[in-house]
């Protein structure tokens, strides 16, 4: 899903630059910043107790492809119609067990078939890997679904079955729910969902240009900032992650501003004094990474690559990027790569 204002009339009349964001995009820019954040959000919506410092995190593949049949009456010798694309947000291994993550912004009544059909790309494409000599086993991650907009007819949990037509046994599990819109900051932080901090925000988009309106987003921006800023100074996140927060927070606090708010002065001047804030982080960032002995000029590096993330998030191609920012095409896949948000070659 997107946040931009290609629907704000008034924005494209004054021919005003209204950023965008790509919410799954940016959860997954998120979740690949620190693996500690990632399993803590796994064990508070499980229930599961992964250990955050030794247990093994691997990101899989989230893109497949099966060949489309061809229509009836094609000559068998004549090519398959063509190749149908899966992509899922995000699946990963903790110690060996398969998850999958699912962020879901509007309501989505084909939601848990999409799950579904994901978790059967995945089952199908470790059988592919493996070979079958003896028996098949289809086996589906642990799907997580994060629901952002409110969606009263959702549960907590989606009941879903796999059996053979015909048959009475069958393989029951649920699909758990993050229902977003029933946390606020002090319930996230409870529940270790670091990674979700800045997307409260995201609500604020359907939100009018009012007094109290614009008031309720700053007094929300703020309380996160500070959330964020607690977590880093009690050690709970490392400055990578704080400033991937930040980033995320930035860029989303600017496309609701453009597009519900009509680039409000007041939240203007919140945006204005972020960057300042970003600044200070990147120069800790640099500060850091000398005292560990890293080349002075990875810092240039750092702000190169988070300028090239920002861009990307606000749906820039990679051609696009390489000529903004004056880098290679094939240096922005590669910090795009790095970051999570690009696959990786097979």
């Amino acid at each position: 899903m997107k946040i931009s204002g290609n629907g704000n009339a008034d924005a494209a009349k004054n021919g005003r630059s209204v950023p965008a964001i790509e919410i799954d995009k940016a959860i997954k820019y998120l979740f690949t910043s620190e693996k500690r954040a990632l399993i803590r959000l796994i064990n508070g919506a499980l229930g599961e107790n992964h250990d955050l410092d030794t247990t093994e995190l691997v990101e899989l593949k989230t893109e497949f492809l099966s060949r489309r049949p061809a229509p009836d009456g094609t000559p068998k010798k004549a090519k398959p119609s063509g190749l149908d694309r899966i992509i899922a947000d995000m699946i990963f291994t903790l110690n060996g067990v398969a998850y999958h993550l699912e962020i879901q912004t509007k309501a989505d009544r084909t939601i848990a078939i999409r799950i579904m059909g994901y978790g059967s790309a995945h089952a199908l494409s470790g059988l592919r890997k493996k070979g079958v000599s003896g028996e098949a086993v289809f086996e589906f991650p642990v799907p997580v679904l994060i629901q952002i907009d409110k969606d009263t007819k959702i549960a907590d949990r989606i009941p879903a079955k796999i059996k053979l037509s015909g048959k009475d046994d069958a393989l029951s599990f649920d699909i758990t729910v993050i229902k977003l819109w029933t946390y606020d900051v002090k319930a996230l932080l409870a529940c270790g969902f670091y990674l979700l901090l800045p997307f409260l925000l995201v609500k604020y988009r359907k939100g009018k240009k009012t007094e109290e309106m614009v008031k309720a987003l700053i007094s929300e921006l703020h309380e996160i900032e500070e959330a964020i800023s607690g977590l880093y100074d009690g050690g709970e996140i490392c400055s990578d992650l704080r400033q991937n927060l930040y980033e995320t927070l930035d860029s989303i606090v600017h496309a609701v501003n453009a597009d519900a708010f009509e680039n409000s002065t007041e939240i203007d001047e919140e945006l204005k004094k972020m960057e300042t804030t970003r600044a200070v982080f990147a120069q800790e960032i640099r500060a850091e990474s000398e005292a560990r002995g890293e080349a002075k000029g990875k810092a240039k590096g750092e702000a190169k690559a988070t300028r090239i993330v920002r861009l990307f998030l606000q749906k820039k191609t990679s051609k696009e990027i390489s000529k903004e920012v004056g880098v290679p095409q094939k240096e922005v896949v590669a910090i795009l790569r790095a970051s999570g948000l690009l696959e990786q070659p097979q």
